[in-house]
């Protein structure tokens, strides 16, 4: 028995919490760990979402959507592993994996359909940002070596 007390399903409009026993003034904020950065180059849109030890990394035009998703983690000792979650860009996957080997996060890649001379740019348009400001990516004050 997990020890709550509560009526299932929860009620939109009531205080659930107090149904679950916790009173609202005994809760806590919690600081966040997320913070949002958009930039853009040769028509190229970026948008980074830093979390802990993670970032989330769009790339596309001026239209948002997702044609492409893929993530990659890099472990010591490990080589990185990948993974193309969904789409046919099989370049979002190898650029996870060289993201997230370089900053020792786990990276999530979104992109829209690029064109092919832009897939090149991008990459190298995203490693000098991070170069320059790896405090739009990275949870730690400078990109490991």
């Amino acid at each position: 028995s997990s020890g709550i007390n509560a009526e299932w399903p929860l009620r939109p409009g009531t205080n659930n919490l107090r149904m679950l026993g916790t009173e609202i003034s005994t809760l806590e904020k919690c600081p966040t760990t997320m913070s949002t950065h958009a930039f853009t180059a040769m028509g190229v849109y970026f948008h980074v979402i830093k979390m802990k030890q993670s970032f989330v990394l769009w790339i596309g035009h001026d239209e948002p959507k997702i044609d492409s998703l893929a993530t990659a983690i890099s472990l010591p000792s490990r080589p990185a592993a990948c993974s193309k979650l969904m789409g046919s860009a099989d370049w979002t996957t190898t650029f996870a994996q060289k993201l997230a080997v370089k900053t020792k996060h786990q990276v999530f890649i979104m992109a829209d359909e690029l064109e092919p001379d832009e897939v090149p740019l991008s990459e190298k348009v995203v490693f000098q940002k991070l170069r320059t400001d790896p405090h739009i990516f990275l949870t730690e004050p400078e990109v490991p070596s």
